[in-house]
Order: structure tokens, then sequence, then C-alpha cells
């Protein structure tokens, strides 16, 4: 085994990129199925740290796609789990744990004192969601967000887009129009399927399939990895 954890990522990107990731900072809201693949492809692919933000705790619906789910983690706050899951997997990033859903209150003063160089929004709650990124575009951060990917079963129909080209997603247009309406039309980067979503369950429950989570987390981790790096 090679003493380098990033010698294959420093194999493809070259040292200026990963010395670029080994010191940035992506804070990111939302540890479950699409947040949960964005984290662990971010610390494994050299971010230096994470802030994970997330008040939830992990739940046996949650084992069929989430990538932090385990029964060790059952019952757990998942920003903590996920912090210590990393130094097992990803020493190299250190990853600072908050406990606490984000809210419309909260976000403005988390962005001032986290001061991340990326920020990525994979979290359910769209009022969430949109003080995550007005905050962020108010402090000229960078910023990337999740659409629906609940109720879909083609991988292949995810995409990685301004959100003013977004199309089809009900949770994309809902976002579009609310930011409209607080003069924010583009410059926040999305993944987004063009699949119709698949009709709900008999019982109400709200499918999810890991093959269309992950992809979006990874799409995601993609986009702000090239982005932060420099590398096209």
């Amino acid at each position: 085994m090679p003493d380098d954890p990033y010698l294959r990522t420093r194999a493809l990107l070259g040292d200026v990129p990963l010395a670029a990731l080994r010191s940035a900072h992506v804070l990111l809201v939302g540890a479950g199925a699409v947040g949960g693949a964005c984290i662990e492809a971010l610390a494994r692919s050299g971010i230096g740290r994470l802030t994970v933000i997330d008040g939830d705790i992990f739940a046996p619906s949650n084992l069929n796609r989430q990538p932090f789910a385990a029964l060790a983690t059952l019952g757990r706050p998942k920003a903590t789990a996920v912090a210590e899951r990393l130094k097992e997997i990803a020493p190299g990033c250190s990853c600072a744990a908050i406990d606490a859903f984000l809210t419309d209150e909260t976000a403005a003063r988390l962005i001032a004192e986290t001061a991340p160089d990326a920020v990525v929004d994979a979290c359910d709650d769209v009022d969430a969601k949109i003080a995550l990124i007005r905050e962020s575009v108010l402090a000229a951060v960078p910023v990337w967000s999740s659409m629906g990917a609940a109720r879909k079963l083609d991988p292949t129909a995810l995409r990685v887009t301004d959100i003013a080209a977004t199309q089809v997603c009900p949770l994309a247009r809902s976002v579009r129009r609310r930011l409209r309406e607080i003069g924010i039309a583009k410059g926040v980067r999305c993944v987004w399927s063009s699949e119709p979503a698949r009709p709900l369950s008999s019982d109400g429950t709200l499918g999810s399939f890991m093959p269309v989570t992950a992809t979006a987390g990874l799409l995601l981790a993609g986009d702000v990895l090239r982005h932060l790096s420099g590398v096209d």
C-alpha cells in the first residue's frame, strides 16, 4: 500500500490542483443519500476541510441508499457519525460536524462563521435550500444544489447545469421561482433529473433508489472538485 493516500488523485490532477483541494473548505448541508455520496467523494478526493450540517439521525429506512447509514449508526446524529467515519476512510480530511438543521435564521451566521470556499446544498427542506443559496450568493461563495432525486430510476437522466437550465423537476421549478422572487435567476449549479417522477407507493411512501441518489451526489462532488482544483 502506498504511503500517499492521494497517489491516484495526484497522478490524474497534478500537484498544484491537488494542493488547491487540500487547502479547500466545503460546507455541506444534508448528510443523507445525495449528501452522503457527495461527502465521501469530496473527502476521498482530497478536500482538506469539510463542515457537515444535519440535524437528523440515521433510521432503518436509510439503509437502502445512504452511504453512512449502518447498523452501528442507527439512532445516531448523521453529522457526527459522518465525521467519525471520515477519520477511518479519509484521515487527511478534517470534518467539523454540526448536529442541527439549517434554518433561515442560521444560514447567514453559519456561512460567515465557517467561511467556506464552496457550499453544497443536499437538504430536503425547501426553505432551508432557499436560505442557504441566498446567503451563499450574498456572500459571493460558489454554491451547488441538489434537486429532486426521489421517485427516479434512471441515473443516466441526471444532469449538472445552472439552475436556469433545469427542466421537468417540480422541486427545481419551485426553487427557481422562489429564487427569482429574491433576485437570483442564475449562478447556482444544480444536479437534476430529466426523468419524470414515478408515482408514489400505495401507502404514500417516497421511494428512493441508491443508483440515482448516489450518482447525484457524485455528480455534485465532481463538479465541485473540478471548480476548486481548477481542472476541467
